[in-house]
């Protein structure tokens, strides 16, 4: 029997040595080893196995995380055609329910590809990982690095196959873009050849540092990440300390000359930034916000206020300084409820009369008291943070002095946004009124239980809110109150104005809408308020739009 030795191989007696190309995987090279002796022959294909090696550089590792990315997009395009009237991935068969199976299913594996590439759990898939090895003949010191490369491929081939599902066959991963440094007239920046890491080799650790300690995760380092690949297209990647301020101006002018919908236009997918904002450059189209760019350059500013902090950049932050001047003013920026709009909702089906649970829009019988019902009402009321109310358990339900709260706290697997979002949020009496503490005795009887069980956590950020949003934007366009802009946090616009006009003082306010103060006195020496007090605030909010 032949010893196991996956290069060698014999006929007639003789050894060969066999072995795949790696820039040529569908070919490959046999040589005679002219020797009978397998210790001979095993000698022979160790030292060709070091010659084969020296192909093997850092950039075939990009280019074969490219080309099994490639593999898998065809192969998800093949059976896509294949599967007619049927959940790509999910195989679901119900009518209306195909699209949101599948897109639940690759979720979750988008969430486990992100983990994996987060955590480096370079031996979750020792499978495939060693089987791309052998295909294109890696040595074993670059394992790791394929393994990244190809977790990083994974997440892009999620990412991408979610735009697909949802209608955009267009989508294409940045690992299969062509980065180019260009400036927005279309000229390249000079390159500087200054010592020191590049950008990309930075921006790993980086990534890695903000994932664990500032608890970016899911849109938030999506978002940032677009930024710096963008910046890297406009700016080229050159050494870390090779940028200055007139790089990031250049990066500015660029964002500002783009479409608003520069990504999502099949049109522009084949040409770079630059060619998108010169080919529109005439044309009467909407532009990127000053909101959008100025979240551009927060997450810039942040990437060199790292180096600076670790002393590998030695001037001034130069993404720290540019202006988003925003013409509007603070109180137009925010859409409220008011008026016809909030009364035609609340008269809607969720809460006169549906037809069945599965169609909350069309007039019925049935009035559901679930989180479709209630969560409306609760930010209604409060003004709350939508997942602030989503992840709420029955222990967060309480009642001192009398008075029934809502403790938003960060306890347990909770999340809030800041330090100040956790506080006590006194129970409107409307809500008392129409039966929301029977509500919650119903349904969460013990302390772990869920006020909103129904709610599955989902997208970018895992969020129990996540679902909710979407039937929440579909509802209100069935029952045609959808108004851009008119979303379930203008419901914090509305309560912050409704106490306002009460004359409930702005320290109570952000109080009670958790919201840091700007006066130093706010910020470090006002540690709260009594309950009776900021129940008294909050039952001061009155819509007669809605009767219930």
């Amino acid at each position: 029997m032949l010893p196991q030795c996956s290069h060698i191989t014999r006929k007639r007696g003789v050894y060969y040595y066999r072995r795949r190309l790696p820039r040529h995987p569908t070919r490959e090279v046999t040589l005679s080893l002219r020797t009978r002796s397998f210790r001979e022959a095993q000698w022979l294909a160790a030292t060709l196995d070091r010659e084969f090696r020296k192909v093997e550089k850092p950039e075939d590792i990009q280019r074969i995380a490219r080309e099994y990315l490639k593999s898998k997009l065809e192969h998800d395009l093949e059976v896509r055609i294949a599967s007619s009237h049927i959940g790509v991935y999910s195989r679901s068969k119900e009518p209306g329910r195909i699209v949101a199976d599948d897109l639940e299913w690759i979720e979750g594996e988008l969430l486990g590809a992100r983990a994996r590439l987060r955590e480096r759990l370079y031996d979750h898939e020792r499978h495939t990982i060693d089987g791309v090895m052998e295909y294109h003949a890696v040595p074993a010191e670059q394992r790791n690095a394929l393994a990244h490369a190809l977790y990083q491929a994974d997440v892009e081939f999620w990412e991408t196959v979610i735009e697909r599902t949802k209608g955009n066959p267009y989508a294409e991963p940045p690992m299969l873009r062509s980065f180019e440094p260009v400036q927005s007239n279309g000229a390249a920046v000079p390159a500087i050849t200054n010592g020191g890491p590049l950008f990309s080799a930075v921006l790993s650790s980086f990534l890695d540092y903000m994932s664990t300690y500032e608890e970016w995760r899911g849109q938030t380092l999506a978002q940032n990440k677009t930024t710096y690949a963008m910046f890297m297209q406009c700016c080229g990647d050159l050494p870390v300390t090779a940028y200055e301020r007139k790089h990031c101006a250049v990066f500015y002018d660029l964002l500002r000359s783009l479409p608003k919908l520069y990504s999502k236009t099949a049109a522009w997918r084949d040409f770079s930034l630059a060619e998108i904002a010169a080919r529109t450059k005439d044309e009467d189209r909407e532009r990127l916000s000053m909101t959008t760019v100025k979240r551009h350059f927060a997450a810039l500013g942040r990437f060199f206020a790292y180096l600076k902090q670790r002393g590998d950049y030695p001037g001034e932050n130069p993404a720290y300084g540019f202006e988003f001047p925003d013409k509007r003013r603070d109180r137009d920026k925010r859409s409220m409820w008011e008026g016809e709009p909030l009364r035609k909702l609340f008269a809607s089906p969720v809460w006169t009369g549906c037809s069945s649970e599965a169609r909350r829009s069309r007039p019925g019988q049935h009035i559901i008291k679930d989180d479709k019902y209630w969560l409306p009402l609760l930010g209604l009321y409060h003004g709350n943070r939508l997942e602030e109310f989503a992840q709420l358990h029955r222990a967060d339900v309480r009642q001192e002095d009398g008075i029934w709260f809502f403790d938003i706290n960060d306890e347990g697997n909770k999340r809030v946004k800041n330090e100040q979002s956790k506080r006590r949020v006194p129970l409107h009496p409307e809500l008392l009124r129409i039966g929301f503490l029977d509500y919650v005795k119903t349904v969460a009887p013990n302390e772990n239980d869920r006020v909103f069980p129904l709610l599955r956590p989902g997208g970018p950020d895992n969020k129990r809110g996540f679902f909710f949003t979407k039937w929440w934007s579909k509802y209100r366009k069935d029952v045609d109150v959808y108004e851009k802009g008119l979303d379930y946090h203008s419901f914090r616009a509305s309560v912050a104005t409704k106490l306002a006009q009460a004359n409930v003082s702005l320290e109570v306010r952000n109080e009670l809408l958790g919201h840091e103060g700007k006066s130093t006195d706010e910020r470090n020496y006002q540690k709260g308020f009594p309950l009776r007090l900021l129940a008294e605030a909050i039952g001061k909010v009155s819509w007669p739009e809605v009767q219930l």
